[in-house]
């Protein structure tokens, strides 16, 4: 789900007010919140103790019983036994003595669902017990227990957690780590107190972190017991699950990859970096490529709160949107042990937030924490802020898709593949990448060899549901038996798993339908009569026509004749021009007698007027791209002509009520940029977008001739003039934070594009290199960090096949 800005800004204005009222509901006192937990820790590290007393054996093999004793001073308390495979199939129930009054408590059961981890140091690590929740109880200082079930394990002892046995003063450390302020941006970090802002005794920490891959999932726990305790409780109430699970559970750290109370404050679990996919123990069969929350509390019969809803969104989309994923999607993931619930290497469906009893047979996180979780899931999702034309998934980044046509695809040579990247804070994530071709479940036709699937790609939310999809274009597709090259134009439909197949080729109609025509060789989509949907528009170069298609209902407009003959060098572009709330769209071709015209066609309520077109004699080129460049809310066109003399240029023509001027607002050459290289080719592609958050798109253009072939690109700064050379930025592999290093033959700049993959709210660049490495290609992102380069290994391809990776990027 996506909510413009100021509806995002009031959701999260109403979140914010119900996280101070719950926090002052819940404090114990009236009309004020409870002092810093933080505040409270920060002076000091706390030592924590365990006591244990064994729990005799009786006549009954079926039941053991503690009698009421006097102990050590405690607050949380567990029993354990000695093997950590073994169940205790029953009931354990304890009462504790108040230390300051000196009552008993009524007897309370505690919960029997922690088992050891299913791999890492801690499955094999000597100590490790068996062991129930451990239960939070208070200043105490007596305890009685009763133990029952069908075969008790051996070993049974009640460990007695005095989470503050020891202070000392700490020095080096303000005790907190938060967020910075929050931006509008897609899932920030929120606010989380560190392991030192809680006091955690690192000296009980033996080992080294364990890292998983990355974290796909996040699962929701409780910590069951009490509900009764101040949010100023919460630190120490932590420091006792972490003495608990290290010293009587025998593991290396505390289990939980965060915790949450029920004033909705996050603290930092296990140890080993916030963003880092640190493995657990949460979830035995699910610690792998996980992370697990527990909220302090039994939420069996307690209602969460707003604060805590809130928490564990914001938390979630944060870490799930690290990699890319949109918390309201799903997973299929591989169990990895038998945990009575799911066999091992047993493939289950899950949400990207699943619940403790999702993947293990337990009541956690409690029926009504339980119940929440749809509504978390929402929320989460809300989180993200929209990434403009580009976000398939709806995590609020821009994805990264790259045609690679000339791709063997099941055995057969060009067939092609669309690789897709997810965007994600620094750069597109490259492991989570995903390969289309059409063999791929649900899309349309099969690997052929030339089919040339990627050839073409656009995005656009053709049925208006918030998620982008993606139009593919395969022009070297064989439709009536015994043609060639007809062509046809494949839908791939975005949603919170990313993309998935539309049964359903789009081909011309077969009134017209012919081979050679490469129908779908250059694709463009726009919403062309204002139903809030996108529609396509399709060129067929070797017809010399094009084609609207609606996104909604795959109707054809009347074509729009474009020459007589065949054209080569087809490019468009769409934008709203005249501003009328009907987006345009230009076309630039070359004709078989070397015109280089540029069709324009208008917006209506029935779409593109393809009988009307506007045709600019001798104005096209080899690559267009719209946006406001020069801020006046009317979108602007710039055309990229890397035949032009002297290395090539960009000519910008721009928008008005009247539509797009016939005349050129401006001209910028190879020449008025830096030294000009070798070959030149400035304009072979060109984007268009605002990299600099000015209200001015600027125009990003490839020159991938420069330099004998090495090639580099240019950001021309938008203005109310239209772009200029003056504070141009170059581009060039191996140097301003991009990877790689320039080469003769490289082709750096053979496909651009600008969209917003970090989720920052700011234009990311992406440039093609098709001459990489002897031509595999390669293509290389640059945001606010270092950049990343994205080879035939990162998206899916053969090394060495040539195939040119780089020539064709979505926009």
């Amino acid at each position: 789900m996506n909510y413009s800005g100021s509806g995002r800004q009031a959701v999260r204005t109403a979140l914010a007010a119900a996280v101070v009222l719950s926090v002052i509901s819940l404090s114990g006192r009236h009309g004020q919140a409870e002092p810093s937990v933080q505040a409270a820790a920060a002076s000091t590290v706390h030592k924590g103790a365990v006591h244990t007393v064994a729990v005799p054996a009786g006549t009954d093999p079926k039941q053991r019983a503690l009698a009421a004793r006097s102990t050590e001073p405690f607050s949380m308390l567990g029993i354990t036994w000695s093997d950590p495979e073994a169940a205790l199939d029953g009931t354990a129930e304890i009462r504790t003595r108040d230390a300051e009054s000196g009552k008993w408590s009524a007897w309370r059961s505690l919960e029997l669902d922690v088992h050891a981890p299913e791999s890492g140091s801690e499955r094999t690590k000597e100590g490790v017990r068996g062991a129930t929740q451990p239960l939070w109880v208070g200043a105490s200082d007596g305890v009685q227990a009763r133990i029952r079930g069908a075969k008790l394990p051996a070993g049974l002892r009640v460990d007695l957690v005095d989470p503050d046995a020891g202070t000392s003063s700490r020095t080096g450390t303000d005790g907190m780590e938060k967020a910075a302020a929050r931006q509008a941006t897609a899932a920030d970090r929120p606010p989380v107190t560190s392991r030192a802002g809680w006091g955690a005794d690192e000296s009980l920490v033996a080992d080294p972190p364990t890292y998983t891959t990355d974290t796909k999932a996040v699962f929701v726990h409780h910590t069951a017991g009490t509900n009764d305790y101040t949010c100023a409780e919460s630190a120490s109430i932590i420091r006792g699950i972490l003495t608990y699970h290290v010293k009587s559970n025998g593991w290396n750290d505390i289990g939980y990859n965060f915790l949450v109370d029920k004033c909705g404050t996050i603290f930092e679990g296990r140890a080993g970096g916030l963003d880092k996919p640190v493995y657990g123990a949460h979830t035995y069969g699910f610690n792998t490529d996980t992370s697990g929350v527990a909220v302090l509390g039994d939420y069996n019969t307690a209602t969460s709160t707003p604060a805590v809803r809130d928490s564990i969104a914001q938390l979630a989309a944060w870490k799930l949107g690290l990699y890319g994923i949109n918390p309201a999607g799903t997973i299929v993931m591989a169990a990895g042990a038998d945990n009575g619930k799911f066999t091992a290497g047993q493939l289950v469906t899950m949400n990207r937030i699943s619940a403790h009893r999702d993947g293990y047979p337990t009541e956690c996180p409690g029926n009504n924490l339980y119940g929440d979780l749809p509504a978390i899931r929402t929320l989460a999702a809300s989180e993200n802020s929209p990434a403009k034309g580009a976000d398939v998934n709806g995590d609020g980044h821009a994805d990264l898709a790259a045609g690679v046509p000339r791709a063997t695809a099941n055995s057969r040579a060009g067939a092609g593949q669309v690789s897709v990247v997810p965007g994600a804070p620094g750069n597109p994530y490259g492991r989570n990448k995903v390969v289309v071709t059409q063999e791929s479940e649900g899309v349309p036709g099969g690997s052929e060899a030339g089919d040339g699937f990627g050839s073409a790609t656009a995005y656009g939310d053709l049925d208006h549901d918030g998620y982008t999809d993606l139009v593919v274009a395969s022009p070297g597709e064989e439709v009536t038996s015994g043609a060639t090259d007809e062509g046809g134009v494949s839908i791939l439909r975005g949603g919170p798993n990313g993309l998935t197949g539309q049964a359903g080729m789009i081909n011309e109609p077969t009134a017209v339908r012919a081979s050679g025509a490469r129908f779908g060789a250059e694709l463009a989509t726009g919403d062309f009569d204002g139903d809030g949907g996108d529609d396509i528009l399709a060129v067929a170069p070797g017809a010399g026509r094009a084609w609207t298609v609606d996104g909604a209902d795959r109707a054809f407009s009347a074509p729009a004749a474009l020459s007589d003959g065949p054209v080569q060098d087809a490019s468009v572009a769409t934008g709203d021009f005249d501003h009328d709330g009907f987006e345009d769209a230009a076309i630039a071709f070359r004709t078989a007698a070397g015109a280089t015209p540029l069709v324009v066609l208008r917006g209506s309520a029935t779409g593109l007027r393809t009988g009307e077109p506007a045709v600019l004699d001798g104005a096209g080129g080899r690559a267009l791209a719209a946006g406001d460049i020069d801020g006046d809310g009317f979108a602007d066109l710039a055309v990229g002509r890397p035949d032009a003399a002297d290395g090539g240029e960009i000519a910008t023509y721009h928008g008005s009520a009247d539509g797009l001027a016939t005349t050129e607002a401006g001209v910028v050459g190879r020449g008025a940029l830096e030294a000009a290289g070798t070959g030149g080719e400035l304009g072979a592609s060109v984007a268009v977008g605002d990299t600099e958050g000015d209200g001015y798109a600027d125009v990003l253009a490839g020159a991938p001739g420069d330099d004998s072939g090495a090639g580099r690109t240019f950001v021309l700064r938008g203005g109310a003039d239209g772009p200029s050379a003056t504070g141009a930025v170059a581009y060039v592999e191996g140097a301003a934070g991009l990877p790689g290093a320039a080469e003769v033959g490289d082709r750096f700049g053979s496909a651009v594009t600008v969209a917003d993959y970090t989720g920052d709210g700011r234009a990311d660049l992406a440039f093609g290199a098709e001459g990489e490495n002897a031509g595999d290609g390669t293509v290389v992102t640059v945001g606010p960090g270092a950049g990343a380069a994205y080879g035939p290994t990162a998206l899916g391809s053969a090394t060495g096949a040539g195939v040119g990776i780089g020539g064709e990027l979505a926009r």
